[in-house]
């Protein structure tokens, strides 16, 4: 039972040695950087689209047409 209580101690110990200041910025970078992110999302979809287009080419209709 004393591990226990010494593993408890421990462990609230570290998380008593974090800055709260640290972890309040963190915490506000990601969100702030999901908003950001949720809000451009058509624009970053559509320039992910664009690049994978760009390094790989769709097939011309008539190319698809001669395997069908």
């Amino acid at each position: 039972m004393s591990a226990v209580i010494t593993l408890i101690q421990t462990t609230g110990a570290a998380i008593a040695a974090v800055p709260v200041g640290q972890v309040l910025r963190t915490a506000s970078g990601i969100a702030l950087l999901g908003g950001v992110a949720m809000v451009f999302r058509p624009l970053l979809v559509g320039i992910g689209r664009a690049t994978v287009l760009t390094l790989r080419p769709r097939p011309p209709k008539a190319h698809l047409a001669e395997h069908h």
